[in-house]
């Protein structure tokens, strides 16, 4: 006898950034993302510290299409949404979607519901900022139903993830691919991402890391420059204190027309060596309203160009491992006497 529990959770800001082409893409992605997640296995801890099991996923995404198409119909974007609902709140911004979560070996209990929801979550971020970066915004979210005020929603931003696609468009670099939900979603499952809650493999504390990245707000700071700086050297395997210089070989080894240059990387990198040393500003947490994003960009000590140019970089880097069904890079240094 199968065992279900539906975990419902509601988002007061679910609509992410997006111009008029990005907002038909968005939908369309949901739209699929709806239709896959329909009775999926998924192996994943169902307490914390303990072993994996086996369920299944559906997942109803239904109310959040729907506040995205209402968004696109009054406003023509999100972009534009967004904006309107500053000056009026009747513009919503608020969705949701539920998560079945069942067993056929055992009957699920509540708080083990809660944890496998949860996970699948934080793999619902992944795979669809690696497919689309910046296409899913949970903000000021909860649980509801029975029982739900016994357990804490988390949160993720779009708003890094969508800076990130910028950059690389308008740099054109570094390359991003397009990518399907299937390869995408097969990939995190070879990586095992969701079946621990320590990462010890390299592939998922960049993975893990993704989602510290999508938890971080206006403020791009040492401490998100040393975020997505850490990505790197895991996956480029650099991790000495001044590794610049082989990050730079090693991203020419994969990416052939990598601008040497990168003003970024270097901006990265003494952003991390100054959190490391404290000799970065450090600011309290600010507002966060409509207003203050662009205010926090032209503040000292922030990096927003590099964090955004880095996290692409990062998603490109991910992307080719995904696109060749690998999980790490292999370097090898060779010495020739002739």
């Amino acid at each position: 006898m199968r065992s279900s529990t539906t975990i419902q959770l509601q988002i007061g800001n679910a609509i992410p950034p997006g111009n008029e082409k990005e907002t038909g893409e968005i939908i369309e992605l949901w739209h699929h993302a709806n239709t896959f997640f329909n009775d999926r296995p998924f192996t994943a801890q169902g307490q914390l510290n303990g072993a994996a099991d086996s369920y299944h996923i559906s997942l109803d995404a239904g109310d959040l299409i729907a506040a995205m198409e209402s968004a696109r119909n009054q406003s023509g974007s999100f972009s534009k949404h967004q904006l309107a609902h500053v000056e009026d709140p009747g513009k919503a911004t608020t969705a949701g979607f539920s998560i079945v979560v069942s067993s056929d070996s055992h009957t699920t209990t509540e708080e083990e519901s809660y944890q496998v929801a949860t996970i699948f979550i934080q793999q619902l971020v992944m795979a669809i900022n690696l497919l689309r970066p910046g296409a899913l915004q949970i903000l000021d979210s909860r649980f509801t139903g029975e029982g739900a005020h016994k357990y804490e929603a988390q949160n993720y931003d779009s708003r890094l993830y969508y800076g990130a696609l910028k950059a690389s468009q308008d740099n054109q670099w570094p390359p991003l691919k397009t990518l399907s939900l299937e390869e995408v979603w097969s990939w995190l499952e070879d990586t095992e991402s969701s079946r621990t809650d320590t990462a010890l493999k390299s592939i998922n504390k960049v993975l893990f890391t993704l989602l510290k990245v999508a938890q971080q707000r206006h403020e791009y700071s040492a401490r998100t420059a040393l975020l997505v700086m850490y990505q790197l050297e895991i996956m480029l395997e650099c991790r000495q204190i001044n590794s610049l210089s082989d990050l730079r070989n090693r991203i020419a080894l994969i990416f052939e027309n990598f601008p040497g240059s990168a003003n970024w990387l270097s901006e990265l990198h003494e952003a991390r060596n100054g959190l490391v040393m404290a000799s970065v500003p450090v600011h309290r947490p600010p507002l966060i309203c409509h207003t203050t994003g662009n205010a926090l960009r032209k503040q000292s000590g922030q990096h927003c160009a590099a964090v955004e140019s880095g996290t692409a970089l990062v998603l490109a880097l991910l992307h080719d491992l995904i696109a060749e069904k690998a999980q790490r890079y292999r370097f090898s240094e060779t010495m020739v006497r002739d």
